[in-house]
C-alpha cells in the first residue's frame, strides 16, 4: 500500500472520530460541550465555511451533512493529490 493510501486513511479514520463527537456530545455520553463541532469543522477546511455559508440554515442535521461533505471533498482531494504524486514519480 502506497503511503498515500495510509494518509487518506488516517485522515478518515479522524474525520469519522470528530464527526462521531458531535452526536457523542449533544447526547450527554461524553462531557457535553459546545464547541465539539471545532474539530470537525477545521478538518473540512475550506469547504465546511464555504458550504455552512452557502446552507445558511440553523438545521442540525443539515450542517452535519455539509460539514461530513467539506470532509468527503478534502478526502477525495488527497486522495487525488498522492495520486497524481505517484503517477509523476514513476517517470
Amino acid at each position: 500500500m502506497r503511503i498515500y493510501h495510509w494518509l487518506v486513511v488516517v485522515y478518515t479514520l479522524v474525520s469519522v472520530l470528530a464527526l462521531i463527537a458531535i452526536p457523542l456530545s449533544a447526547a450527554g455520553w461524553i462531557t457535553p460541550d459546545s464547541l465539539s463541532a471545532v474539530p470537525a469543522i477545521l478538518l473540512g477546511l475550506p469547504w465546511s465555511h464555504f458550504l455552512l455559508w452557502l446552507g445558511n440554515t440553523q438545521s442540525v442535521v443539515v450542517n452535519f451533512g455539509l460539514v461530513a461533505a467539506a470532509m468527503a471533498i478534502n478526502g477525495c482531494l488527497l486522495w487525488l493529490l498522492g495520486r497524481a504524486v505517484s503517477r509523476l514519480w514513476q517517470w
